[in-house]
């Protein structure tokens, strides 16, 4: 009712600071926030996807696990080769030429070479194999890491350039509320006191304007490090950060983090059928020329055979055994972490985009009727300049809760998209 009367006797007589103060709070806050000015002369704003791919074409990862490849290739090829045979020279009955020794004089070189049974070549092909799935693997995990990181760092960005709207626009309501108030100090409506006062907040308004446009390019450079560009790159529009509508949530574990152990498992039952196949005892075959000192030649061969290991092989075996259950159990432990994981993250999902979506609704507008009020009374004297300054300050703390409110839904989205492996098709196209 007072506001109303209000309205009624101050019609045709509002100022023109008045109507600009008005016409800024009835914006939206995300079209506000997104009325900040570029960070940079690019025109195009840098999406996710775009700072993902670069990040992941200048890291150095996929020159390390290039590099592993290349050294599980030759440890492939030499696994693949047949054990290799030996020459053997022996001499006998030589020394001082006492009776018939000498006679006796003997030269005999020999050819071995050992055959391998039980399927060991094979074991051991199939056992680097799977360290190829493996590399791969864990290739694909260090590259989600990566992307985890500039997420986090492309959402501070995000949040850093929607606090400069912010900053902005109470500057900009600061400025109007210092001429309003200069004038009400004029025409001594006003203490001088209040122009101070007035003057005070401009000052404040100026500095964090300054500190969000610092905290901005701080978290662009760092964000553009990863691919040594340049930081002078606008972000993506806020109205994409603020918009936190539902969106369909997995609920499963990353298949990539998985396939680790997954492949981890597979490693070690290879490494088990290795052991299996090294139970076979593998003969060795020799022959070649005796050499008697009489001018007489001759051909000796032998066979070999090991003796005894069982205990040894079986010992092996069951150590191989043993650390594919322990990975298993790993693999399992691993899977009920990340499920617990998953659910905290969906639930502080949720908890943020309902928090900054209240605030949006609800506390947003209300402060800002309140600021439009208050105003509106300060113009006619029914109000004081702290009681604008209250109001003004209420509807800035609305909207930066608001703001961080939706950083922290974007952090959750981030580490629940690491633990579902939301970009693992990102990933393995970067692998290949």
């Amino acid at each position: 009712m007072f506001v109303a009367s209000l309205r009624r006797r101050s019609s045709g007589v509002v100022s023109a600071g008045f109507l600009a103060a008005a016409f800024l709070l009835a914006v939206p806050a995300s079209a506000q926030v997104d009325a900040a000015p570029a960070a940079g002369p690019a025109s195009t704003p840098l999406s996710l996807e775009t700072a993902l791919r670069r990040a992941l074409n200048a890291s150095p990862q996929a020159s390390v696990a290039a590099a592993r490849r290349e050294a599980l290739q030759a440890a492939q090829a030499a696994a693949g080769l047949k054990p290799q045979p030996s020459v053997d020279v022996s001499v006998e009955n030589f020394g001082l030429p006492m009776g018939d020794l000498y006679d006796q004089f003997q030269v005999t070189g020999t050819y071995s070479q050992r055959i391998e049974r039980g399927g060991k070549r094979e074991a051991r092909v199939r056992a680097v194999q799977r360290d190829f799935d493996l590399v791969t693997a864990e290739a694909i995990v260090a590259r989600l890491d990566l992307i985890r990181t500039v997420q986090q760092i492309f959402v501070e960005a995000q949040a850093a350039q929607a606090r400069i709207g912010i900053a902005e626009e109470r500057l900009r309501v600061a400025r109007e509320l210092s001429g309003e108030v200069g004038r009400r100090v004029a025409s001594a409506k006003d203490p001088v006191f209040a122009g101070s006062r007035a003057r005070t907040g401009v000052a404040e308004a100026q500095v964090e304007v300054r500190l969000a446009v610092h905290a901005r390019d701080a978290a662009l450079k760092r964000l553009a490090a990863y691919w040594g560009g340049s930081e002078g790159e606008r972000i993506v529009s806020e109205r994409d950060f603020l918009d936190l509508a539902p969106a369909a949530i997995a609920a499963e574990p990353s298949p990539a983090d998985l396939a680790v152990y997954e492949a981890r498992a597979a490693r070690a039952e290879a490494l088990t059928d290795v052991q299996r196949a090294n139970a076979a005892r593998d003969p060795t075959i020799s022959g070649g020329p005796r050499i008697i000192s009489t001018k007489s030649i001759g051909l000796v061969a032998g066979v070999s055979m090991p003796l005894g290991g069982k205990r040894l092989v079986e010992a092996r075996v069951a150590e191989a055994q043993a650390e594919g259950r322990r990975i298993a159990a790993e693999l399992a432990v691993e899977r009920y972490n990340r499920e617990r994981a998953i659910a905290l993250a969906r639930e502080k999902v949720e908890e943020s985009r309902d928090e900054a979506e209240l605030i949006r609704s609800e506390v947003v507008p209300n402060a800002r009727t309140t600021l439009e009020q208050v105003r509106f009374g300060y113009n006619r004297g029914f109000f004081s300049f702290a009681d604008v300054s209250a109001a003004q300050t209420t509807l800035t703390n609305a909207r930066a809760r608001m703001v961080d409110a939706a950083r922290r839904y974007h952090e959750a989205r981030v580490e629940l998209d690491r633990l579902t492996g939301r970009f693992t098709a990102l990933a393995q196209e970067a692998a290949q």
